[in-house]
């Protein structure tokens, strides 16, 4: 039975993003929007359609937006004031999409290293400072295809550690794979300022570190984060690795 075939960069990194995108929308949808407890007429009428004990009636509640109604039933350990803040999920979303990109740059670049590698290649002068071992050597030796035991010893252990959405990290993979002058070629696939690719990344990643890294923490309490933020922040990153896909 023939393997299956490994997704293209761009197809991976549009199935992770779906992660992302599918956060937002639940953080959306189950934003509670309703200001008073259910009125014990909804809950009576509830409570017979549930086959729910009329001594059991009372504590049913619920959560209501434009998009659903969420029942509690007795003695559920959720309440409607679960449901007001929904910036963890937003949180979660944006670091999401920011793994999403940085596999998806981790992959792109292995998809080009393979060329650079070959017998008549020409490697980079970046990808020729890549560092390695004498275990590494011994290593590579053992592989009958020792340029395939360089790419998959070392080439891809240092991919996957500089694999980023910060600039610096990106541009560097970029050069790995002989990508000039990146933030001006993004710049111009995106039709956006200069310097505003590089700008947009620092301060995604910056927010996405803040937020794996001490809560998201700002001051003496948490940074607030809107639905329309994170959407047009995911859109950036959609954005940035479109453009790769189209300079690589």
């Amino acid at each position: 039975m023939p393997g299956i075939a490994k997704p293209k960069p761009i197809d991976a990194f549009v199935d992770n993003m779906a992660d992302a995108h599918h956060l937002v929308r639940l953080a959306d949808a189950l934003t509670n929007q309703r200001v008073r407890r259910m009125r014990k007429e909804m809950r009576d009428r509830l409570g017979v359609a549930m086959r729910i004990p009329v001594k059991s009636r009372s504590e049913l509640d619920c959560v209501e937006s434009e998009r659903l109604f969420l029942l509690f039933m007795p003695g559920s350990d959720l309440r409607p004031a679960d449901f007001v803040d929904h910036k963890p999920l937003l949180r979660q979303a944006l670091v999401a999409g920011c793994a999403a990109t940085e596999t998806y740059i981790g992959d792109k670049v292995m998809s080009q290293v393979g060329p650079l590698l070959w017998a008549n290649g020409t490697p980079t002068d970046r990808l020729k400072r890549i560092q390695m071992t004498v275990g590494d050597w011994f290593a590579i030796d053992e592989y009958d295809r020792r340029r395939r035991g360089l790419r998959e010893r070392i080439v891809a252990p240092y991919v996957l550690i500089n694999a980023s959405t910060a600039p610096n990290k990106v541009g560097e993979l970029m050069s790995l794979i002989g990508v000039p002058r990146w933030t001006k070629q993004l710049d111009d696939e995106r039709g956006v300022a200069t310097g505003e690719t590089e700008a947009f990344l620092d301060r995604v990643t910056k927010r996405r570190n803040r937020i794996a890294h001490n809560g998201d923490r700002e001051g003496r309490g948490r940074a607030d984060l809107t639905i329309d933020e994170v959407r047009t922040d995911l859109a950036g990153l959609e954005s940035v690795a479109q453009a790769i896909e189209n300079v690589v």
